[in-house]
């Protein structure tokens, strides 16, 4: 193995271990609400995005097409969506948040707002101004 590919493996288990470390933070912070961190994303896309299409939704959190199939179906069978024809194409379902979808993204932006608190008391904001410009290069790179 080369020194490269071994920092690479280094760099994995340090995000790795970043990302379970976060995760208790946000398993015990959303608690309260009845979806995943996930699903509440998908909602706050939804709200910010009306009439969005699955497609945009697997796009934009790089997901499978079936991944998001099954999210939204949990989603609309919870009464959080709505699906409705495409006025212009019978094929095309458009998604739109309901009242109580609205009420979950309330509380999950509470839940978000509260961690983000929590985690940045942890971290030097200096840290931060050098890492963000890195992993947004990194992001670049692998996406060539």
């Amino acid at each position: 193995m080369t020194d490269k590919v071994e920092k690479y493996r280094e760099m994995m288990d340090l995000f790795r271990t970043y990302f379970t470390f976060s995760k208790r933070f946000y398993s015990e912070e959303v608690k309260s609400t009845k979806l995943t961190p996930q699903q509440g994303r998908t909602l706050m896309y939804i709200q910010e995005n009306p009439g969005t299409i699955q497609r945009q939704l697997a796009d934009s959190f790089h997901l499978r097409n079936a991944s998001v199939t099954n999210m939204l179906k949990n989603l609309e069978r919870g009464g959080y969506i709505e699906r409705k024809q495409d006025e212009k194409s019978a094929r095309i379902k458009r998604i739109y948040i309901t009242d109580l979808g609205k009420e979950q993204v309330d509380e999950m932006r509470k839940s978000f707002d509260s961690i983000l608190e929590k985690l940045s008391k942890r971290v030097d904001e200096s840290l931060l101004d050098q890492l963000i410009p890195l992993l947004k290069e990194l992001n670049q790179e692998i996406q060539k």
